[in-house]
């Protein structure tokens, strides 16, 4: 895998937002989350998002959501699932400022949304959900970190020239769609926020 381990880990002061993914970095994984009883979460993770809003610094989801293309997941039960996350963050005072998410799929099969697969630029390790939220906020994405658990999370921040840190949660880097490590590693999304505060 092409690494760029050289990187220094950036300091969260320096950022301007810290953007995470949802499915395996704030909650288990164990497949497409289709209903609110599916979303566990990680341990520490929603601390960490608090540790983020302490700092002043945009905290922003950006999520591949593919079942939606599957015909496997509605508009309603996903509001269902993001109110779920949103109440869990309200109850330690935490929030996340946004979530951007992809109901894409690349190519079409039979029973799945045809209108939704299509190849996109949003659907990671494209970028355009990146580039959507530097314009609604503002952001200069190389001040921003990515924290994620797939290879093409790694990807779509080395496309963009923001820093990565992976965690070992979910898919761990261990889903080889991407040939991309991240510019660091970290145990689990607690882990990689307490990097970027320096400890």
């Amino acid at each position: 895998m092409s690494a760029m381990q050289h990187r220094v880990v950036p300091s969260l002061s320096s950022l301007e937002a810290v953007f995470v993914d949802r499915d395996g970095v704030i909650n288990q994984e164990p497949g497409p989350i289709l209903s609110p009883d599916q979303l566990l979460f990680i341990p520490g993770s929603l601390e960490a998002i608090l540790r983020i809003n302490r700092m002043g610094k945009y905290c922003i989801g950006v999520s591949n959501q593919a079942a939606f293309a599957r015909g496997l997941l509605s508009r309603e039960v996903f509001e269902e699932i993001c109110l779920k996350l949103e109440k869990a963050l309200e109850k330690i005072g935490a929030s996340l400022d946004d979530f951007f998410y992809c109901p894409h799929y690349p190519h079409w099969e039979e029973g799945w949304i045809k209108e939704l697969c299509y190849p996109c630029q949003c659907r990671k390790p494209g970028t355009l959900l990146f580039e959507q939220a530097a314009k609604k906020y503002g952001l200069e994405l190389q001040k921003t970190v990515f924290i994620g658990d797939a290879t093409t999370d790694f990807e779509a921040a080395k496309r963009i020239g923001m820093f990565s840190i992976g965690v070992r949660t979910g898919h761990g880097g261990k889903d080889q769609k991407c040939d991309t490590e991240p510019d660091q590693w970290a145990e689990d999304l607690n882990k990689a926020v307490l990097s970027l505060l320096g400890q």
